[in-house]
């Protein structure tokens, strides 16, 4: 079985360059368009998927619903493969991180490990901690039904990087040093009960600009 992770579409505070976490922010027109340009690749590549899972918020509801279109099934959505909440962060620059004299705030972007997050965002640990959960009791029983072969989901930069380091056992600080622009796809196989990513930042579109753009 093949599981295929996938980033939602641009949204307006991907085009600002904003902290988005769990602000509930619709994409752009073009994020439409990306996710149509995806779901295009699917269909050349004549990937068909067996179940559809999404994050709650809009913008990776949308561009699943728009990848669904053309597979004939519903989406599911999952709490657990939900953003990271970065809290009283989220609407902050993020070309201003570097140079922010909030230490924590540092820390979350460069040294995950050190990073505490306060009563309105998560830590690092608690989104290990979901996905570990989802892979585990939603898509490992999937390898058991004969008539699953792909399984997609679409969700979030933050959580993206926690399921890559998470399967490749890399350290929490390694989580940034992965690159996610809006619509890359990751294509991991499900083989008794493991975990291995075949292919990552899989790009349907071509637009230079943007895939430089894979912070959040």
């Amino acid at each position: 079985m093949h599981l295929y992770i996938m980033r939602h579409g641009e949204t307006f505070w991907n085009k600002k360059g904003l902290i988005q976490g769990s602000s509930d922010i619709a994409l752009t027109p073009y994020g439409e368009e990306l996710a149509r340009d995806t779901r295009d690749g699917f269909d050349r590549e004549e990937i068909r998927f067996q179940r559809i899972y999404s994050s709650p918020y809009q913008r990776a509801v949308k561009t699943a619903e728009i990848i669904a279109e053309h597979q004939n099934i519903s989406v599911k959505v999952d709490l657990r493969v939900r953003e990271m909440c970065f809290g009283k962060y989220e609407g902050d620059k993020i070309s201003e991180i570097r140079n922010s004299k909030d230490q924590n705030l540092i820390y979350c972007f460069s040294k995950p490990s050190m990073y505490v997050a306060d009563e309105t965002g998560d830590n690092f640990s608690d989104v290990y901690a979901r996905i570990e959960d989802f892979l585990k009791n939603e898509i490992l029983p999937l390898e058991q039904d004969p008539s699953v072969e792909n399984v997609l989901v679409v969700c979030h930069g933050a959580v993206i990087r926690a399921f890559l380091t998470y399967i490749r056992q890399m350290s929490m600080d390694e989580f940034w040093s992965i690159h996610q622009p809006n619509c890359s796809v990751n294509c991991i196989l499900v083989q008794d009960g493991t975990f291995h990513v075949e292919k990552e930042n899989i790009l349907y579109y071509d637009d230079p600009e943007l895939t430089h753009r894979g912070i959040l």
